[in-house]
């Protein structure tokens, strides 16, 4: 059997707290850790990038969107991501938080603000990873595209907020990550480009970039649009094989690498995603 999920990777989960599809959350912490919020939270400064920002706020966190998200670290520790509203915001919208445990099994230091990056609006989407190198990678939904921010294995201060470029029709879901076997990353998400129902953009663990999308083939009904991955598997031979569903209507596509993908952009995607006989795509 090949490696599989149903929506998010053990690495990486995603949250969504409104117009949600399947998601995974996970499970809420304690209330007297969430309390760890306010005066007693450390704020970034604002940043500058290709995300919508809010300057005005001051971070200060006053109301939790949804659960935290919880990114298993090589070395047993958990950090948390979380969305938090803040009073003094001037767009109404709510911002990614970060917290970190101090060692395996033990307690969770103060939030701290990502930046000044806002979430939404009307679904508050997140999903984090630990990279090869041992950096946290974090993406949230940004007016329907996704932004993208990276903290170093050391830990301190986020990267300025970038758009990740990839960009699906709305309401046709969030970003889902995967990681390979070989340490590789693989982001995927529905395309609302014509040519193209869903793009990937590969992330090898020995360079540690982000490679340009690549297009995973085109459903070849007219008018049919794609949600974000419902499974990921990698098969034996390490290809990887996608399914998803239809975004408004109860039927299921799946596809499968031609070859593994080495990094290199060369249309490793088959060319067309085929119809399921039944949910599982078995």
């Amino acid at each position: 059997m090949g490696r599989a999920f149903r929506s998010v990777t053990r690495a990486a989960v995603a949250l969504a707290v409104a117009c949600a599809g399947a998601l995974v959350a996970a499970p809420a912490a304690p209330a007297a850790q969430v309390a760890v919020e306010g005066a007693a939270a450390t704020t970034r400064a604002p940043v500058s990038g290709g995300c919508s920002m809010d300057p005005g706020a001051q971070g200060v966190a006053t109301g939790a969107s949804g659960s935290p998200v919880s990114v298993p670290r090589a070395d047993g520790r958990v950090d948390q991501f979380q969305v938090f509203y803040d009073s003094t915001a001037t767009q109404g919208l709510p911002f990614v938080w970060h917290r970190a445990q101090s060692a395996p099994g033990g307690s969770y230091g103060a939030w701290e603000r990502v930046s000044a990056g806002t979430v939404g609006p009307k679904a508050s989407f997140v999903t984090a990873v630990e990279n090869a190198a041992g950096g946290l990678e974090v993406f949230w939904l940004d007016h329907g595209g996704f932004c993208h921010s990276v903290q170093g294995p050391a830990g301190g201060q986020w990267s300025t907020p970038e758009n990740f470029g990839l960009q699906p029709s709305p309401y046709h879901g969030f970003l889902v990550l995967f990681k390979r076997s070989n340490g590789t990353l693989i982001a995927m998400a529905s395309s609302g480009k014509p040519d193209r129902s869903m793009e990937s953009r590969t992330q090898l663990s020995s360079d540690g970039v982000w490679h340009p999308a690549e297009m995973m083939g085109k459903v070849p009904e007219t008018d049919v649009g794609l949600g974000q991955p419902s499974t990921v598997t990698e098969l034996p031979d390490q290809r990887l094989k996608v399914t998803a569903r239809e975004w408004n209507r109860d039927r299921y596509w799946q596809i499968a690498e031609e070859a593994p993908n080495n990094g290199i952009p060369s249309g490793w995607w088959a060319a067309r995603w085929q119809l399921c006989a039944t949910p599982q795509c078995d």
